[in-house]
């Protein structure tokens, strides 16, 4: 990394109202950069050259020497926009949907027994997480708000629902209702640049009794793991336990946070504190820049052993990415970016997805039947999380292809490499 710090932090240095700026933040350093990556990966793109000419932006991932924050000094807001074409379904893995219910039953126990459930989702997509809390309450769901540009499916929203299709803002305020006791927002702070207005507007959707959930990544898996996967446009604020506990105590929020989704996510729980209680962050575990050199050696050899990896097994027949979501895409944008194609196509459960293409690389996105009739002979698995049950899949297919996947013990640099070889 640079030896001298570049950015200040937006979320340790931001100069609040009768409060100064934190004087010992030793700013940001830049610890990743990429030119020319599309802005929005999960997008439903209908013809490779439609996926060629997407509209490209650049990384500049900057960490904060002081709290942890990762954030894209790059970004664009301007670049940003969530449509109807934006597509990030993951309801065909059974882990996820293990997840989501695990994520819904913690939300239905954190209210009391016999109490009913005036729901808040910020960020609700098509209202997927929604609707199953609806499901999983039994009734309990007295009513449901949410708020997403993206959102198209009024038509299957349960009773008592109403989702409004806009990003949450200060003007929204009034459409939560009075009743309200669960707010949420569910992996959409990390799209956020403006970090203190969004922390505001989540602060000012909180009232006495209420409970505030947030679901996000967390940065310090991303570094610990060497994830350069995990780095992408729309991802532009990446937050660690005790970034995202002290940007939200600034607003009178605290905090507690629980690793979820195997380490890659975090769980935040957060409630209004009383204005004449000190509302206090989470302890710093590790010195954020340690983790960031750390990533950057971690990320360089895991390319260069992916790069002989593939280059080994590209004549025995086409390699497949699973999954066209981000990994996916910023994995075949890098493995695709030299004078040699070592991805061919990608697969996903998602059927909106299938027969669609990638941004910027144009790489196909078919189901698994079709990879096999293509005749792949090489799977890549980004996220460990789907490992067990891709690979289930594939044995019931009866499917004889060489899987890999990164390895999780964060202790080893090593891939998981198929046995025998």
């Amino acid at each position: 990394m640079s030896k001298t710090p570049l950015h200040n932090c937006p979320v340790c240095q931001h100069q609040s109202p009768g409060e100064k700026t934190i004087p010992a933040c030793r700013g940001g350093r830049v610890i990743e950069q990429r030119l020319n990556v599309p802005t929005l990966q999960n997008v439903t793109l209908a013809t490779r050259e439609t996926a060629k000419t997407v509209r490209c932006g650049a990384l500049k991932m900057v960490q904060c020497g002081d709290c942890g924050f990762v954030w894209n000094a790059a970004f664009d807001p301007e670049l940003i926009c969530y449509d109807s074409s934006y597509n990030n379904d993951v309801i065909g893995s059974r882990f996820y949907q293990a997840h989501l219910c695990e994520m819904a039953d913690r939300i239905l126990a954190s209210v009391p027994a016999g109490t009913d459930i005036h729901y808040v989702e910020i960020g609700c997509g098509e209202g997927d997480f929604l609707r199953l809390l609806h499901e999983r309450g039994k009734g309990r769901i007295a009513s449901a708000v949410g708020f997403d540009p993206a959102f198209t499916a009024h038509d299957k929203l349960p009773e008592n629902a109403v989702v409004h299709p806009c990003c949450f803002t200060p003007a929204e305020i009034e459409k939560i209702p009075s009743q309200a006791n669960v707010v949420c927002s569910r992996h959409t702070i990390e799209h956020v640049s403006d970090v203190h207005s969004f922390a505001a507007n989540l602060a000012a959707a909180m009232a006495p009794g209420r409970q505030l959930f947030v679901e996000t990544p967390d940065v310090d898996w991303i570094l610990r793991n060497g994830a350069f996967q995990d780095f992408f446009y729309e991802h532009c604020a990446l937050y660690n336990p005790y970034s995202i506990s002290l940007l939200l105590s600034q607003y009178g929020l605290q905090s507690e946070v629980t690793p979820v989704y195997n380490g890659q996510y975090m769980w935040v729980q957060a409630q209004m504190l009383s204005e004449t209680l000190p509302v206090a962050s989470l302890p710093l575990t590790e010195d954020p820049w340690d983790l960031g050199q750390a990533y950057q050696a971690h990320r360089a050899e895991l390319l260069d052993s992916w790069s002989s990896f593939l280059a080994g097994r590209k004549h025995k027949g086409p390699i497949a990415v699973w999954g066209a979501a981000s990994k996916g895409v910023t994995f075949s944008l890098i493995m695709n970016s030299h004078e040699h194609q070592m991805i061919e196509v990608s697969i996903d459960l998602n059927q909106a997805k299938q027969g669609c293409y990638l941004p910027v690389t144009g790489t196909p996105v078919v189901s698994p039947e079709a990879a096999r009739q293509l005749g792949v002979t090489t799977i890549v698995i980004m996220n460990p999380n789907y490992e067990a049950e891709i690979r289930n899949m594939i044995a019931e297919m009866g499917w004889d292809t060489e899987v890999t996947v990164l390895n999780e013990n964060t202790s080893s640099l090593e891939l998981v490499w198929p046995a025998g070889l």
